[in-house]
């Protein structure tokens, strides 16, 4: 028998990915007011985006991976099996959020505390954190539908 090492990859993508929900929904990946750390969105999570971004990202621009969860799914199902298909969804839908809201999101939210060198992000200034990390998603984005390989 085969180790199929789609399975324990799609187990932590899937980790990665509620851990971004959880972040991007309330801007913390605590539970509760006194800011426990739950196993399943523990920020050791987000640790897997060090290789899932730049891999994400350099398929999309590449040409061989669609920027849509369900297409990518369906191509990698097809070609490697459902766990790669489980896989690529999730880091799919994974990359897409970090591409257009979250890393706004965390910037904001993990600034202040952690850097306290300098005086928090002015809350009229938030709204522009975002609208940079919309339209740098969707350069991304547009050059991996276009095909035109990023200058």
């Amino acid at each position: 028998m085969q180790f199929d090492w789609y399975l324990p990859a799609a187990v932590v993508a899937f980790f990665t990915l509620i851990t971004t929900l959880k972040l991007t929904l309330t801007s913390r990946v605590t539970v509760g007011p006194e800011k426990k750390i739950l196993f399943f969105f523990h920020p050791i999570w987000l640790g897997a985006l060090v290789v899932e971004v730049p891999f994400v990202i350099g398929k999309y621009l590449g040409g061989t991976m669609s920027p849509w969860p369900v297409t990518a799914f369906h191509y990698s199902m097809d070609k490697e099996g459902l766990w790669a298909g489980v896989l690529t969804a999730l880091a799919t839908t994974t990359v897409d959020l970090w591409l257009f809201w979250t890393t706004a999101t965390a910037l904001i939210t993990f600034t202040q505390p952690m850097a306290t060198a300098y005086p928090p992000i002015p809350r009229e200034m938030h709204k522009y954190f975002h609208l940079v990390n919309l339209i740098a998603g969707a350069f991304v984005i547009y050059k991996a539908l276009t095909g035109h390989p990023a200058a």
